[in-house]
């Protein structure tokens, strides 16, 4: 009679235990392939300065604070002796928080510029794996690329590695939670600079907050800000035709993504007649791609509210 084999059993997507030689659901070995690139290394640019950035003053303020603490480390360990408590003197965890397209990852790339270091940016989907034990491996792999190529560690939005750990009754909270102790435990060790951002800040496992040095909220920027990003990403002044202030005003709510999406389409808009020469921005262009996205956000917003009522959610 031949063997039957069981076939294997899939876990939710970030479920990862210890590979264990007795467990009988990992992968089988013949089946293992070498572990893939879980991250890509980004250059940044000189338009990344984070002194070009149209940044609230406190968020550039606490950036500007967290690089400085590496800049000075010598001073700070000659006179605290900063080394008996923070041996690792390249550390530096910083979370960014915040709505969607306020800058986070333009920022990023700001402090790998400052450092002069390329930016190592996580990529998720590679990192989370239904084999069992792989999510972890792939933790690890993500932080021993940015040693090898001496790169700031970008994990963007990274609420689900990051969230918090489930309690013991649950199906799989072990292995859940194996990759939680994973990932602690790698920024416990990683002598770096570590950026990672969330929308949902209040998701995060308290065990993580103590590990990071600095929580830096980003917000939509203020009136005078979008004036300035109005400016900043219609680069050709001599061909817009356009009220800076009342677009301001028209535009409240929306974020600096929002912005450079308005002025891109804007362009695109008034960049059809057959002439070059013809081409132009005017303020009724603006205006309308601005009614557009606020059109797309409150479509958004109304069946997001339809979804959680469906499904249970109170409103």
């Amino acid at each position: 009679m031949p063997t039957l084999t069981a076939p294997e059993i899939e876990l939710p997507p970030d479920a990862a235990i210890a590979d264990d030689h007795r467990n009988p659901r990992r992968r089988r070995r013949d089946e293992e392939e070498p572990l893939p690139d879980v991250g890509m290394l980004v250059q940044p640019e000189p338009r990344h300065d984070l002194d070009k950035m149209i940044l609230h003053p406190e968020v550039k303020t606490d950036i500007h604070a967290g690089l400085r603490a590496l800049e000075i480390r010598a001073d700070l360990d000659r006179i605290w002796n900063l080394s008996a408590i923070q041996p690792q003197q390249g550390r530096c965890i910083l979370n960014f928080y915040g709505p969607p397209g306020t800058g986070k990852t333009r920022a990023a790339l700001g402090i790998a510029l400052r450092l002069s270091k390329p930016l190592y940016q996580v990529d998720y989907s590679a990192v989370i794996s239904k084999y069992l034990g792989d999510t972890a491996k792939h933790i690890k792999a993500a932080f021993a690329a940015a040693r090898d190529h001496d790169a700031v560690l970008f994990f963007d939005e990274a609420d689900s590695l990051l969230s918090k750990r489930v309690s013991t009754g649950e199906s799989c909270s072990t292995s859940i939670n194996q990759n939680r102790n994973c990932l602690m435990q790698e920024l416990d060790r990683f002598d770096g600079v570590v950026i990672v951002t969330t929308n949902l800040f209040e998701n995060y496992d308290p065990a993580l907050l103590r590990r990071i040095q600095r929580h830096i909220k980003f917000r939509n920027p203020d009136a005078s800000m979008r004036r300035e990003l109005f400016a900043l990403h219609l680069p050709n002044p001599d061909r817009v035709q356009a009220d800076y202030v009342v677009l301001a005003a028209l535009s409240r709510g929306l974020s600096g993504g929002d912005i450079l999406n308005v002025c891109v389409n804007a362009i695109h808009a008034g960049s059809m007649d057959a002439d070059p020469e013809k081409w132009l921005v005017t303020h009724e262009l603006l205006a309308n791609e601005i009614a557009k996205v606020k059109k797309a956000r409150t479509q958004h917003a109304g069946e997001t509210g339809k979804v959680r009522r469906r499904i249970g959610f109170d409103v």
